[in-house]
């Protein structure tokens, strides 16, 4: 057979589609607009394995050679030269088209943020509770690499696991509801973590976006969890019995009133017929993930906390709110995803300090609503590093005061990160390395 994966990407779900293909003996080509520079190891190693990279720019004549086409969510689905293509599938419609799939409970994720927390708390849960559960999806694990174990498996004789925890973006669903004409899997718990505006860069309305997140939602999956706002409206889309519609809302105990980024998972755990109190043990023992609400580390009585996947300003009201008894030094700004800035103005009041990092969100959104609220800032700074350090110094500014109280240097964007970082993860690897220097120091 014949492959071209377009878009290699640079979190590893190209890579991991180019490695399956080759491991089945398939021709296997890649297109990338990125330099092979840019691209790093993974392009070499494909190269060396057999793969034919085309880097810097796509060729019809590639995608007129493909039997299929595996495509990056991050490209869009009227891209012209998908045209050219016989037949585009995503890595969600390959595993979905297995039969294994009828053997392992699947608990689909979506929401615009905390998807990945929840994903993992579930996961961290079950596991605890002596089930198997594999994650994939948008935190990075590609569903070929799911598919590939579960390949091992069958040929050792040893069984699949209870469940599989699949975290899904907007993009992912559309590209999975598209190459599977509509038929998902059938799913034991499907949930939407929350919603709020996002990638209005990429979408032409909130309305279009929310859409796409609730494609996941077909009248074949078991239970919704979903928003207390959105019971109505999912139970119209699925035709659901009220009892299979779970409010998230209601759903909470007070034991995570003041844990919000952990309701979701709690309300999808209890879905499955767990019960409560061994929920709650388990979800002590939960550490998070990284870049989400991380604690990197504290020096005397200053808390480093790194939560880069806050890309969008509802997110940083979202992660603030548990750091609210603390002088928060926030580090915030960044790309504009075409978002406003308004939801994160409680957070900039509050403040302590506010050191900028420069980009296009930063000097269109968050610097006429600083001005316009006469709220003093830092910056804007064209590195991680300067950020940084005029918050440390205001917080040792601080702790020179008032010695007992504890502070936190929060790196909560509100904003994409693309015109000083890669990606999130390297402007949230760049916060815990320089951290950790000067911990060290």
């Amino acid at each position: 057979m014949k492959v071209l994966i377009f878009g290699l990407g640079m979190h590893g779900g190209g890579y991991a589609a180019a490695s399956y293909f080759l491991d089945h003996g398939d021709e296997v080509r890649i297109t990338d607009l990125k330099g092979a520079c840019d691209l790093g190891s993974e392009m070499e190693s494909l190269t060396l394995r057999g793969a034919l990279c085309i880097s810097g720019t796509h060729r019809s004549e590639d995608f007129l050679w493909a039997d299929i086409v595996v495509k990056n969510p991050a490209i869009p689905p009227n891209h012209p030269m998908l045209s050219h293509a016989r037949m585009v599938v995503n890595d969600f419609a390959w595993l979905f088209s297995s039969p294994w799939c009828e053997q392992v409970k699947i608990i689909g994720i979506t929401g615009t943020k905390g998807k990945t927390t929840t994903s993992a708390a579930v996961a961290h849960v079950l596991t605890h509770l002596g089930y198997e559960a594999m994650q994939c999806g948008n935190m990075g694990i590609s569903a070929f690499t799911v598919l590939k174990e579960w390949e091992r498996r069958h040929e050792q004789g040893r069984r699949l696991p209870d469940y599989l925890v699949v975290e899904f973006s907007s993009w992912q669903i559309r590209d999975s509801v598209q190459s599977l004409h509509g038929q998902l899997p059938i799913m034991e718990v499907c949930a939407l973590t929350n919603f709020y505006p996002d990638h209005l860069n990429s979408y032409q309305s909130i309305e279009q976006y929310l859409e796409d997140k609730l494609e996941l939602f077909t009248p074949s999956i078991h239970t919704a969890v979903v928003p207390d706002v959105m019971m109505k409206r999912i139970q119209k889309q699925t035709k659901l019995d009220r009892r299979h519609i779970r409010g998230i809302d209601r759903s909470c105990p007070k034991e995570l009133e003041q844990q919000p980024h952990l309701q979701s998972a709690y309300a999808i755990l209890l879905a499955l017929g767990l019960k409560y109190k061994s929920i709650l043990k388990a979800l002590e023992s939960f550490q998070g993930v990284p870049h989400r609400i991380e604690q990197v580390g504290t020096l005397g009585s200053i808390l480093f906390v790194n939560d880069s996947a806050a890309t969008i300003p509802e997110a940083v009201h979202f992660s603030y709110a548990k750091f609210r008894s603390m002088a928060v030094h926030l580090i915030c700004g960044g790309t504009d995803k075409n978002l406003k800035a308004d939801a994160m103005l409680e957070e900039v009041r509050h403040a302590s300090s506010i050191s900028l990092l420069d980009g296009s969100f930063t000097q269109n959104k968050l610097l006429p609503l600083l001005k316009a609220n006469s709220i003093s800032y830092m910056g804007p700074f064209k590195s991680m590093g300067d950020a940084l350090q005029a918050s440390f110094d205001a917080a040792q500014a601080k702790q020179q005061d008032l010695p007992d109280l504890p502070q936190a240097i929060l790196l909560s964007p509100g904003s994409a990160s693309f015109e000083l970082f890669a990606n999130e993860f390297d402007r949230g690897n760049q916060f815990k390395n320089l951290v950790g220097l000067l911990l060290e120091a």
